[in-house]
């Protein structure tokens, strides 16, 4: 029994001996455990784009689960720099493009500012989102390392977070499509980079700066006429917005227009019926208050196209000379006749009718606002298929004419008559 005790003992004491050498080695390779280049992995903000140079940033705070000789034991671990990690000036309002860590293929990512949480989404919902305002904007960013795939070898995965700050400041600027032009033109204004979100204001004797909002982001555009009859020389647009100013010069010039010569004011462009006192003063009670009405946002989309489908009979700008007259009278849009029967007379683009009727002076007339303040007026219709207040899409009939008359179109910005052949074209500032 003496002997059977000793080696039960001595057993024992062996067990113990292996216990304590395998506890010491698991718990050394436990304690040492390292997370490696996972802890490390850089996220890059791409702030060349910007002007600035790409930084990669190490995990503000990482939560890694490590493997233990394999993976037979998992340890979790922490750390990191802490901190709101660094301040980047940024001078756009749209976001930089981040470069996600290796392994990762997406991240959670959040904005905040003085107004608190603005943005929540994905790293490349990110890169498209746009600040509303200068300040500093607080980007926290988390990515999310994947655990390792069946038969891979086991490697740490958890989450990585990076934080920094963007401090954007973006100065607003204004330019003119062009700066010399000649009489009929439009002049096309852009007002950019405005984050805080005020209406533009804008002056210029050439007629109104009507600004609505641009197909980009935080931008206006206005569009400026240069009236047919425009005296030549210098003139200057003026925009303002919050602090922001700005002087555009223009310069127009002159264009030489045909003269005719007729032997009777019924030969004429635009010949009404009645030219009666009664019935000029019916044709400004109606048309004349639309000169000073804009609708604050564009209707109208990509190029105008021409009311009738006919032969023009009377050029823009082409000018009439009845016996004795010293002045030739300067025709402010385009003639057109169906060349045979009936035609159809199609909304040139989209817009709302502001009027629609019969007027002495102008026979079935309809006006339309497309946005900004740029109207087509259509005079001599036979028949009217529209009401005011009703809305057109582009190539929807308006109406009907019958030849021989004439249709007469014309586009206004405010009360100045600019050249619809541009326009038909699809040239000039109403595009740019």
């Amino acid at each position: 029994m003496k002997v059977l005790g000793k080696i039960l003992l001595w057993l024992l004491m062996v067990a113990l001996f292996v216990a304590l050498v395998v506890g010491g080695t698991l718990w050394y390779f436990y304690a040492h455990a390292d997370p490696g280049d996972a802890a490390a992995r850089p996220l890059t903000v791409q702030l060349s784009a910007g002007g600035g140079q790409d930084t990669a940033l190490a995990p503000s705070v990482w939560r890694l689960r490590v493997p233990v000789l394999g993976g037979v034991l998992w340890r979790t671990q922490s750390g990191g720099a802490g901190g709101e990690g660094q301040r980047f000036a940024w001078n756009s309002a749209q976001m930089p493009s981040l470069t996600l860590p290796d392994g990762v293929s997406e991240a959670t990512v959040e904005v905040s500012s003085a107004a608190g949480k603005v943005f929540s989404g994905t790293a490349a919902e990110f890169a498209a989102w746009s600040c509303a305002g200068n300040g500093n904007y607080y980007v926290s960013a988390e990515a999310v390392l994947p655990a390792a795939a069946d038969g891979e070898r086991p490697a740490a995965y958890g989450t990585l977070d990076y934080k920094f700050t963007l401090a954007v400041s973006v100065t607003m600027t204004a330019s003119a499509s062009d700066d010399r032009v000649q009489q009929g033109a439009v002049v096309a204004v852009r007002l950019t980079n405005d984050l805080d979100g005020i209406r533009p204001t804008g002056e210029s004797k050439l007629g109104p700066v009507n600004f609505i909002p641009a197909e980009t982001a935080n931008s206006w555009v206005a569009y400026v006429p240069v009236a047919y009859n425009r005296e030549t020389g210098d003139y200057t647009i003026d925009v303002a917005c919050g602090n922001f100013t700005a002087s555009l010069p223009v310069a127009v010039e002159y264009v030489p227009y045909e003269k005719k010569n007729y032997t009777d004011a019924s030969q004429l462009p635009d010949a009404a019926d009645d030219e009666s006192a009664a019935a000029v003063k019916a044709y400004r009670s109606a048309i004349w208050p639309l000169y000073d009405t804009s609708r604050p946002q564009k209707l109208w989309q990509g190029y105008f196209a021409a009311p009738v489908d006919g032969l023009v009979k009377f050029q823009f700008g082409v000018g009439s000379l009845l016996p004795g007259d010293t002045v030739s009278r300067r025709h402010t849009g385009i003639d057109y006749t169906p060349a045979s029967g009936s035609a159809p007379v199609t909304a040139p683009a989209a817009g709302e009718v502001v009027f629609a009727g019969e007027l002495a002076l102008t026979g079935n007339t309809v006006v339309l606002e497309h946005g900004g303040g740029v109207k087509s007026y259509l005079y001599h219709l036979t028949t009217l298929a529209v009401k005011g207040g009703q809305t057109v899409e582009k190539g929807q009939q308006l109406g009907t004419l019958e030849a021989p008359a004439a249709l007469h179109y014309e586009i206004k910005i405010g009360s100045q008559s600019v050249d619809p052949g541009p326009v038909l074209a699809g040239r000039g500032g109403l595009y740019q």
